[in-house]
C-alpha cells in the first residue's frame, strides 16, 4: 500500500505543477512589457531567488565546463520553447499556437523510443490519440479558432513542442545524475539565455511603468517558475516523461478556465467536452503505467 502512496505523490504533484504552469498566460496577457522581456524577468527573477535560498541553505554546487554544458541542456531547451511560443502568436492566433505546442507528448514518446528505445503499451498509445484529441476540441471550440492552413506561426509551435519534449526528456535523464535543486537552479539560469537574446529583437518597453508590473514577474518567479516547475522537475525524476508530458495537459485547462474567469472569455460547450476527453486520456495514460509496472513487477 505504501508504494502506490509513493507512486500517486509524483504524479499529483506534476498535476498540481502542470496548473500552476497554466497561470503564466495570465501573468503575461496583465504584463506591462512585451512577452519577451516578460519571459526574460521571469527567469531572472527566479533564478536570483534560488540563488539566493542555494546560497544560504549551500544546496547550489559548481560544476565543471563539462558538467555545465550537460545541465544547460534542459534550461536552454525550456528557454527556446516559451520563446517559439510566445512568437508563433504573433504569426498565428492564441488558439492555434496552443494546440500546436500542446502535440508535445508526441515528441516525447517518438523521441524516447528513438534515443532511448522507451517502449509503449496500447493502452498508453489511445490516451495519447486521446489527449491530443481532447486538446484539438479544447482549441477547437475556441470562438478565435480558425481552419487556416498550417502557417508560419503554426510551425514556430509545432517546433516549440519538440524543444519542450527535449526539455521533459532531459530532466528525467539528468535527474538520475544531478539533484533536484541544482536541475531546478540552472534550467533556469540557462532558460534566461534564448529570453535574452529573443529580447533584444523585441522593440519594446523593457520596463515596467508601476509597482504592480514588477510583482507580475515576482508572481511568475514564485508560481510559475518555482513552484510549477520545481514540482514538474521532482515529478519528471519519478515517473516517466511520457506520462509526465501528458499530466502537463492540465496547463491548457488551467488557462481556459482562467481566461474565462480573468477576461470574460466565454466557455463553450464543445470546449467542457474537449477537457473531458482530455481528463479521460489522462487517466487512461495513468492506468496504462499502472498495468506497465504490474507486468515488469
Amino acid at each position: 500500500m505504501s508504494s502506490k502512496k509513493l507512486d500517486f505523490i509524483p504524479v499529483l504533484l506534476t498535476c498540481v505543477g502542470g496548473c500552476l504552469i497554466g497561470l503564466a498566460p495570465i501573468f503575461v496577457r496583465f504584463s506591462e512589457i512585451g512577452p519577451s522581456f516578460t519571459g526574460f524577468y521571469r527567469f531572472l527573477f527566479a533564478t536570483i531567488l534560488i540563488f539566493i535560498y542555494g546560497v544560504l541553505t549551500k544546496k547550489i554546487k559548481l560544476f565543471s565546463f563539462k558538467e555545465l554544458l550537460i545541465i544547460s541542456v534542459p534550461g536552454l531547451c525550456f528557454g527556446t520553447d516559451i520563446v517559439l511560443w510566445h512568437s508563433s502568436i504573433v504569426f498565428t492566433s492564441i488558439a492555434h499556437a496552443t494546440l500546436f505546442v500542446n502535440t508535445a507528448p508526441l515528441y516525447v514518446c517518438i523521441l524516447g523510443y528513438i534515443f532511448f528505445k522507451d517502449r509503449l503499451n496500447n493502452l498508453f498509445l489511445i490516451s495519447l490519440l486521446v489527449c491530443l484529441l481532447g486538446v484539438f476540441i479544447l482549441v477547437n471550440n475556441n470562438p478565435i479558432f480558425s481552419e487556416a492552413y498550417l502557417s508560419f506561426g503554426d510551425s514556430l509551435a509545432l517546433l516549440a513542442a519538440f524543444f519542450y519534449a527535449g526539455y521533459l526528456l532531459a530532466i528525467n535523464k539528468l535527474s538520475k545524475k544531478f539533484n533536484i535543486f541544482n536541475l531546478i537552479f540552472y534550467s533556469s539560469l540557462f532558460a534566461c539565455i534564448p529570453f535574452g537574446i529573443a529580447s533584444l529583437l523585441e522593440l519594446d518597453n523593457p520596463i515596467p511603468y508601476s509597482v504592480i508590473g514588477w510583482l507580475n514577474f515576482l508572481g511568475q518567479a514564485i508560481f510559475v517558475q518555482i513552484l510549477g516547475q520545481g514540482l514538474v522537475i521532482y515529478g519528471l525524476s519519478k515517473i516517466r516523461p511520457q506520462l509526465s508530458s501528458l499530466l502537463l495537459l492540465f496547463q491548457p485547462i488551467t488557462a481556459t478556465i482562467l481566461g474565462a474567469y480573468f477576461f470574460s472569455e466565454t466557455l463553450l460547450i464543445g470546449q467542457l467536452i474537449g477537457v473531458i476527453i482530455l481528463l479521460v486520456g489522462i487517466y487512461l495514460a495513468g492506468l496504462s503505467e499502472r498495468l506497465r509496472e504490474t507486468n515488469e513487477g
